[in-house]
């Protein structure tokens, strides 16, 4: 029989003693030599073994710099600095590293400089258009400067952020920006005690403990109802998505309220989980017209709330804009190919991703502050909103 501890690296001799070796040739059967030969070349061990091998002869800087004939500092100004090398020597250097296809040593540099470069970003989630809009802008602003991104869900409710950024934290974020409010107070008092930069994004805020780059909520809302009101309407709802801990819905749901109150209305307000699928947004216009058929105007807190109303109102028989006008929020890429095409308040969503990257790698690079910074919104008038029927 072959010895089981055989089978074991622990049994190999020049790794380590046992305290009862085996004797090879006495515990090995007559019949076993090719099993032994079959055990020798186990197709699992070899690519073990070839990644050992290739890890070992990975090309080096000195190695770059002998094929290019320079010397190694030449290589690394040429690589991490190129505007400071000559072009002619530069594409040698560039080229030698090419065709060896030499990888710096990321790690090393990191530990040399005491810098990452990572930054990373935390927004509800990814499967949006809006989301993903931002992230890309700022993931494209880190790639063009050297800059590693890391990007993490978080959910719509910024109370409980900090578990997901601690991890991001302890991963080697040099710097955190956040879509929205930072309303979870661990994390802020952890950046602060640990004097890690933290950055709003997408939503402004005069007087804010963390600087936001953004627009105002609020502001951009009114602008919407105040023109829907100048229409003719009077009896206007809302569709929002949840309001606990995101800052968006909650100067959304004010802006809607504050004007009502002004004019003396009622506040008509349904409210959609944020993780809604399309039934959820049908379902909300349901309970409205059942419970407030004068309805003439629905103010849809999103645009992605406002296509599944607009679908479930097809389905009904509600005709958008001469029975019921609707608008949306963010002017996603869809809100003009819908028919009707939608009214919506126009967001700079990539200047803004954009502009929070650069901040935040400016304050990296130079110690230059990081300040708020607010965009302007434009409500965009489009087919699905009309005036009001005149009462029959």
């Amino acid at each position: 029989m072959i010895c089981k501890r055989l089978l074991s690296s622990a049994c190999i001799p020049c790794q380590e003693k046992l305290a009862n070796p085996c004797h090879f040739g006495s515990e090995i059967g007559a019949g076993d030599s090719e099993n032994l030969q079959q055990i020798g070349e186990n197709p699992v061990a070899k690519p073990k073994s070839q990644a050992i091998q290739a890890r070992r002869i990975r090309p080096t800087i000195h190695d770059v710099a002998k094929a290019a004939g320079v010397s190694i500092a030449t290589v690394s100004r040429a690589l991490n600095s190129p505007d400071s090398v000559r072009k002619e020597l530069r594409e040698r250097v560039v080229a030698a590293a090419d065709s060896m296809d030499y990888m710096a040593d990321s790690v090393g540099k990191a530990l040399r400089r005491q810098r990452t470069q990572i930054i990373s970003t935390m927004l509800p989630r990814l499967a949006d258009p809006l989301f993903s809009a931002v992230a890309s802008a700022i993931q494209e602003t880190l790639e063009e400067n050297g800059y590693l991104g890391f990007v993490q869900t978080s959910g719509f409710d910024n109370t409980n952020l900090f578990d997901r950024a601690k991890r991001l934290i302890e991963h080697g974020t040099e710097g955190l920006i956040i879509f929205g409010r930072i309303d979870d107070q661990r994390l802020l008092d952890y950046c602060r005690a640990h004097q890690l930069p933290l950055l709003s994004a997408y939503s402004y805020f005069e007087k804010s403990e963390v600087p936001t780059i953004g627009f105002d909520n609020y502001l951009a809302t009114r602008q919407l109802v105040e023109m829907l009101h100048t229409l003719g309407h009077s009896r206007i709802a809302m569709i929002s998505g949840s309001d606990k801990g995101n800052d968006r819905q909650q100067s959304r749901i004010r802006a809607f309220r504050d004007i009502n109150a002004e004019l003396g209305q009622e506040s008509v307000i349904e409210i959609t989980h944020m993780d809604f699928d399309m039934a959820d947004g049908g379902a909300a216009l349901r309970r409205i017209m059942e419970n407030h058929p004068e309805t003439t105007a629905l103010v849809c807190n999103r645009c992605v709330i406002a296509f599944s109303v607009m679908v479930e109102a097809r389905r009904l028989g509600i005709a958008v804009p001469e029975h019921l006008s609707l608008t949306g929020f963010d002017d996603i890429d869809y809100a003009a190919l819908f028919d009707p095409s939608l009214t919506t308040v126009a967001v700079p969503s990539e200047k803004i991703g954009r502009a929070a990257a650069k901040a935040m790698i400016a304050h990296l690079e130079t110690g230059a502050p990081l300040g708020s910074r607010r965009f302007e919104t434009e409500v965009i008038l489009r087919r699905s909103v009309a005036r009001p029927r005149a009462p029959a």
